[in-house]
């Protein structure tokens, strides 16, 4: 079986345990890196990445596509769709990586989908922007293609510097996307790691002292989160309406119950490892065992 795996850095955790769990299932793969991707179109489409004929490969799994900015993500994710369309397996899917990448289309499917989420609004006006937050009182302003918890700001109704750095979010970006801030007297979320509909296991992410953001990549602190069937429930049909093979479920614990945030659809497997000493990353290799190399034979 020839197989791939898409990643920025071979020597991430995440990356070395799919290596190792696919490895272990007889499916030798190798690292290939986006930025060295290459299509051209001639009497038909044609796609390499370092030397490599991606036309060839059997499966494709993405641990991260990696980016410099929005036109080579486009790039990058067209090129996933064509391969697909010509017969190549692509976990996760690239519709579910686009959705899922897409803070506003995860937040759309979600509620298209009954799953609870906060209050959230994007907008290309400033007027219309000022109008949510003072409707919300406080709001989270995330990247819409955000990732590690990287230029998340709480703005507060009222403040000028945070009106103010709401217009500079306008300018820069020309769109922003508002959350409802949910507060609580322990900051942490819940980050539930989905295969094929069922959650492996959960950590609560906690936030470092004196701050309000949980990301791992941020200072976060994970611990064990029991898998109560609300939770089993809530991360499977969030996972399942991004149509995602193996994807994160950041949920936040409300008064109203839990309530997914976001989706990730290319997730690290480290801090549900270094939590409860679950390699997640054997699920997906056998998701890929079941589905791509016996169907192969």
């Amino acid at each position: 079986m020839r197989a791939a795996i898409v990643v920025t850095d071979p020597s991430d955790w995440t990356a070395q345990a799919l290596l190792h769990s696919l490895t272990r299932k007889g499916i030798k793969a190798d690292f290939l890196n986006f930025k060295d991707l290459i299509g051209c179109i001639k009497c038909r489409p044609s796609f390499r990445c370092a030397g490599r004929d991606l036309e060839e490969l059997d499966f494709i799994l993405v641990r991260d596509l990696g980016r410099s900015g929005a036109s080579d993500v486009a790039f990058r994710f067209e090129t996933l769709m064509a391969l697909q369309e010509g017969g190549v397996n692509v976990i996760n899917p690239p519709q579910a990586i686009a959705r899922a990448a897409n803070k506003f289309a995860t937040s759309l499917a979600l509620q298209r989908a009954g799953v609870p989420t906060p209050r959230t609004a994007v907008t290309t006006s400033l007027e219309e922007a000022q109008a949510v937050l003072h409707n919300l009182g406080r709001a989270v302003s995330k990247p819409l293609f955000g990732f590690k918890g990287r230029e998340i700001f709480l703005l507060q109704d009222g403040v000028q510097a945070d009106l103010d750095r709401l217009e500079s979010i306008l300018n820069m970006e020309g769109l922003v996307y508002l959350q409802e801030f949910i507060a609580m007297d322990r900051p942490r979320d819940i980050r539930a790691f989905v295969v094929d509909g069922a959650v492996l296991g959960a950590i609560y992410r906690h936030a470092p002292p004196g701050q309000w953001i949980s990301n791992l990549a941020r200072g976060g602190h994970p611990a064990a989160c029991p898998i109560i069937p609300k939770l089993q429930d809530l991360a499977g049909r969030a996972a399942e309406a991004v149509g995602a093979v193996y994807c994160g479920v950041d949920l936040l614990e409300t008064a109203a119950g839990l309530s997914v945030i976001e989706v990730n659809g290319t997730p690290s497997a480290k801090g549900i490892f270094q939590a409860l000493g679950l390699d997640a990353t054997a699920a997906i290799a056998e998701h890929v065992y079941q589905n791509c190399y016996l169907r192969g034979r």
